[in-house]
């Protein structure tokens, strides 16, 4: 509030006075007294009105400022918000380790080096339990391609699961014996197979495995371990990419389209 001034209330005062003494002399005198009184007085009023407005702008700057994003009190309140949240979500994970066995399970990572395929006496003789079951569900596929007589991983290559899933709708449908392959009579030592790949598929139950062979004189095709389907190209073609591509063998250079 403006202090108080007694030459505001002189103002008046000394209005009135020579207004007074105006009206009964009606000298020139008189009369600028007066408009010098009144003149004093106007701009009191004006000096009051504008301290008042200059405050009522600081006021008014100050409020806004406190509501702006970037001002210091909202910054200070912002940070400390975040960090609380970030703490929460800390604790949170630390207390929920449930959480991670909700997760798929993951594809296999690589081919084994040493697979039985390398040691069985056939390549249709699947062990017990590790073939798939073509109506079961598959999640993924890793394709292994091995040399047979030199008992090494040749090459792999990872498929998506729809691919996985169309290779094995490709070879459930097949019968067990492609007809339209030629019979070769081959020396002992060379009926033998040389490579074949294994296809791994990723299911609910763990990995499962089909047996794929396309050299040698013997019987080519896929194998299970409870059912053979013949040797085709629908099938071949999906996955015999990349590394896992031979460069040709007996059967499949009999095969179009592979």
């Amino acid at each position: 509030m403006p202090e108080h001034d007694p030459e505001q209330e002189l103002g008046p005062k000394f209005t009135s006075a020579f207004q007074n003494h105006a009206d009964s002399t009606e000298s020139p005198r008189a009369l600028g007294l007066v408009a010098e009184a009144r003149r004093r007085v106007r701009r009191r009023r004006q000096a009051v009105m504008s301290g008042a407005a200059a405050v009522l702008v600081v006021v008014a700057i100050g409020g806004v400022w406190n509501l702006l994003p970037g001002s210091s009190g909202s910054n200070s309140e912002t940070a400390s918000s975040a960090g609380d949240s970030q703490d929460d979500k800390s604790i949170g994970a630390v207390r929920t380790p449930e959480g991670i066995a909700t997760q798929p399970p993951l594809a296999p990572t690589g081919c084994p080096a040493a697979h039985p395929i390398l040691k069985a006496p056939a390549t249709n003789a699947v062990p017990a339990g590790t073939g798939l079951d073509v109506s079961t569900p598959v999640s993924g596929l890793l394709a292994c391609r091995y040399d047979l007589k030199g008992s090494a991983l040749l090459g792999q290559q990872q498929f998506s699961p729809a691919v996985a899933q169309q290779v094995v709708d490709a070879i459930k449908v097949l019968p067990e014996m492609n007809s339209a392959l030629p019979v070769f009579k081959c020396a002992p030592q060379t009926a033998q197979p040389s490579e074949a790949i294994v296809l791994r598929f990723s299911t609910a139950a763990g990995i499962r495995e089909i047996w794929v062979e396309y050299t040698g004189c013997n019987t080519p095709g896929f194998f299970t371990g409870s059912h053979t389907y013949g040797l085709f190209a629908a099938p071949l073609k999906l996955f015999m990419t990349g590394p896992v591509r031979p460069a040709g063998s007996t059967y499949l250079d009999a095969l179009k389209g592979w």
